[in-house]
């Protein structure tokens, strides 16, 4: 578990370092389980390095937190990310990657399409759906850009 998590922060460190041609995001979000059975309250944690490829289609990485509540699973995506501009306000964008979960979770695909909106400079309002092998969740949350 500590190799684990060692490796993330030296990767982080890394993209944070490089990060001269790119975007560094963080940002948080609250949400829902998905599916039948008990729903579950959901918080998470996202960090993103983005460049740009052309002037409205940013490639990257993607990583975070995700902890859900009742199961008291964490589970640690890592993942490649997109974003295209649609509009001045409007982002839309899609991850794609494993999950890792950390304690009472399992791993696997991860999935996580995102619509984000603009609500000034810095400052996203997003929402997406994170999908992680059978399960889901709805996210909503914000994204500030350092």
């Amino acid at each position: 578990m500590k190799k684990i998590l060692s490796l993330i922060f030296v990767i982080g460190i890394s993209f944070l370092a490089q990060a001269q041609g790119g975007d560094v995001n963080v940002g948080a979000n609250v949400g829902i389980t998905t599916g039948s059975g008990n729903t579950s309250f959901v918080i998470g944690g996202d960090i993103e390095y983005l460049f740009d490829v052309e002037s409205r289609f940013d490639v990257g990485a993607a990583s975070g937190l995700i902890f859900v509540t009742d199961a008291n699973a964490i589970i640690l995506p890592l993942a490649a990310a997109g974003r295209f501009q649609a509009t001045n306000l409007i982002n839309l964008g899609l991850d794609m990657g494993y999950g890792i979960g950390l304690n009472k979770s399992g791993n696997g695909f991860y999935f996580r399409p995102i619509f984000s909106y603009a609500l000034k400079k810095g400052i996203k309002l997003r929402a997406s759906y994170t999908g992680i092998e059978s399960s889901g969740y709805f996210n909503v949350g914000a994204m500030f850009d350092l």
